[in-house]
């Protein structure tokens, strides 16, 4: 069951808490795991931001004064009865933390906004309909001022939050953008959030080099029945122009912004055999059904799976399936 209420009861009633989201952090995880880190702070619980993955280039100005640990280094501590609250996971397996720290909590809070999550948590706020993860725990802010009669969201929250929203929202343009979710931006700016320290980090702070790669990149576009545009990134692309893994998912939508073209795809090879797939679509197409069929998840205008095979392999697979979508 969805209950704000209980979540809020029990988070007031409990001391150790972890952290965390689900493999390869976005905007949105960083921005819901970040501001709950910021709230339980504030509220004098000991809390630990546990994450095995390394944080977006772009997003590394959220987190300067932040202490984030990995798996072993959070075992090492030997921190007993703790709480794990996953943001923005819909796929338990995907929670980016070792098995045994999902496995030894004492209660498991699942905050999340995919249309896949099956209620995983002991706890669980899950609206597939709403914007992002960042506008639930936004909810749950609020929720908690009406509750406890204080001030729950300061300027480090706010500005969190706001980056979570904006990205996904793709700056409050997407689909998912509800009436919420401008009334949010509104309340988050006059909460204090650096809306222009995140603009120009978050969208306007590219290195050089990520052009470079991109210009390679978008010389692998094809479209296919003019529904369809595939593009790819390889290795041997990263190695040249000393990119992150880690820091391209923002070139999918150069495939999905085509005009006529109606789901983009992105293959970004990560290793011999392991394919990165990442998905947008533009108006009709359900790219996470399309996702799923390969093991992967996501919303219906933007998903990701792995395929394990060639680049060339990984292209046709996907292809196939993609054309059947629309």
């Amino acid at each position: 069951m969805n209950s704000l209420d209980n979540i809020i009861k029990y988070i007031h009633g409990s001391n150790d808490f972890v952290v965390t989201s689900h493999v390869n952090p976005d905007g949105d995880n960083i921005g819901s795991t970040l501001s709950i880190y910021y709230f339980l702070k504030k509220i004098n619980k000991n809390v630990y931001y546990v994450m095995n993955d390394d944080m977006p280039l772009n997003m590394q100005f959220l987190i300067e004064d932040v202490n984030i640990i990995n798996s072993s280094e959070f075992k090492e501590l030997k921190i007993e009865n703790y709480t794990l609250i996953t943001l923005d996971c819909g796929d338990k397996n995907r929670i980016c933390v070792d098995d045994d720290i999902k496995g030894n909590c004492i209660k498991l809070i699942n905050i999340d906004h995919h249309a896949s999550n099956d209620f995983y948590g002991d706890l669980n706020y899950v609206v597939a309909e709403a914007s992002s993860t960042s506008e639930l725990v936004y909810n749950l802010l609020i929720r908690n001022e009406e509750i406890n009669n204080y001030k729950s969201i300061d300027e480090n929250i706010a500005t969190a939050l706001y980056t979570g929203l904006m990205t996904d929202t793709g700056k409050l343009t997407y689909s998912n953008t509800h009436a919420s979710s401008f009334d949010m931006a509104k309340q988050l700016l006059i909460n204090g959030a650096q809306t222009q320290k995140v603009v120009q980090n978050v969208f306007g702070s590219n290195p050089f080099n990520f052009y470079k790669l991109l210009g390679e990149s978008l010389n692998t576009l094809e479209i296919i029945n003019e529904k369809v545009a595939i593009m790819m990134v390889t290795l041997d692309m990263l190695k040249r122009y000393n990119v992150d893994f880690k820091d391209i998912d923002g070139i999918v939508p150069y495939a999905r912004d085509i005009e006529n073209v109606e789901i983009g795809i992105l293959l970004k090879e990560k290793s011999d055999n392991e394919i990165k797939v990442s998905l947008r679509s533009k108006s009709y197409a359900n790219v996470s059904r399309l996702a799923k069929i390969f093991g992967g998840g996501g919303h219906i205008r933007a998903a990701g799976c792995t395929v394990n095979d060639s680049m060339e392999n990984a292209k046709i697979k996907i292809l196939e399936e993609a054309l059947k979508e629309i």
